[in-house]
């Protein structure tokens, strides 16, 4: 694993295929994990919300009306719907 202090104090951490961006003062644990080749949205409202697109162009959302019905507003937002 390669890992790199950002300007911002951000810690990056690269290993393949994943890209990991630790905060300042914060463990390992709570590292935030990317996939590469995959494209990801922080939908910001009463909560945050992660919409991914994979390299097919499959959208998930991590909200609870996509886990039930498989769309919801998130994703229709970034569509552009």
């Amino acid at each position: 694993m390669i890992s790199t202090t950002l300007s911002d104090g951000r810690i990056k951490h690269e290993t393949t295929g994943w890209v990991g961006y630790q905060n300042p003062n914060e463990s390992i644990t709570k590292t935030k994990w990317l996939k590469d080749g995959v494209k990801y949205w922080e939908i910001k409202g009463s909560q945050t919300y992660l919409v991914t697109q994979d390299t097919m162009g499959k959208m998930n959302c991590e909200c609870k009306g996509f886990r039930f019905r498989k769309h919801c507003k998130h994703i229709n937002e970034i569509k552009g719907v």
